[in-house]
């Protein structure tokens, strides 16, 4: 028996994908199809996915904790998921339009690279988004809309530098993370 806990709806769907299209069924014989997505709604972040003899099952992680207590539960993440590959193809073209108007990154701008306020307590603030938000690609884009959108009213080319700041460091993060 192999179970998994997938804690996102896109895990849940790509790990069903997966099960499909290496022979898997429901355990009562029926085929894995897409409209077998919705049932991670019932349960949602405490879904696990059941392996056991020729079908597949779904359920709650508590029910696999107390009934399956010597089975390990394995966590299911999504490959390169949609998201991740939606985030990475909008920063490489948005990284194309912005080295396309010539605007230039520098280091000796505190309020766009290394903002003082944002180190104080100890850890830089962006440091501690990465490790606390599950979705940091989703971060940074709505980062750069949000200074691309505003730009011409508020801060003029101090905000797209701040764009073009979440922008480079979302490449370095889905270069380093996705691979």
């Amino acid at each position: 028996m192999k179970i998994y806990h997938t804690e996102t709806q896109e895990d849940y769907d790509a790990l069903l994908e997966n099960l499909k299209n290496e022979g898997w069924t429901w355990f009562f014989g029926e085929a894995i199809t897409s409209y077998n997505s919705q049932l991670w709604e019932r349960n949602k972040q405490n879904t696990v996915v059941y392996l056991e003899g020729d079908g597949v099952s779904y359920g709650t992680i508590s029910y696999a904790e107390d009934n399956y207590h010597d089975t390990p539960i394995e966590k299911y993440k999504a490959k390169n998921s949609e998201r991740a590959r939606n985030a990475k193809k909008f920063a490489t073209t948005w990284k194309e339009v912005m080295e396309s108007h010539l605007i230039e990154s520098t280091d000796t701008s505190d309020n766009i690279n290394n903002p003082e306020h944002y180190t104080s307590g100890g850890i830089e603030t962006l440091d501690y988004i990465k490790a606390k938000v599950s979705d940091y690609p989703s971060y940074a884009v709505g980062n750069i809309l949000k200074y691309v959108s505003r730009y011409e009213h508020k801060n003029g080319i101090e905000d797209l530098k701040k764009a073009q700041f979440y922008l480079n460091d979302l490449i370095e993060w889905m270069e380093s993370d996705c691979k």
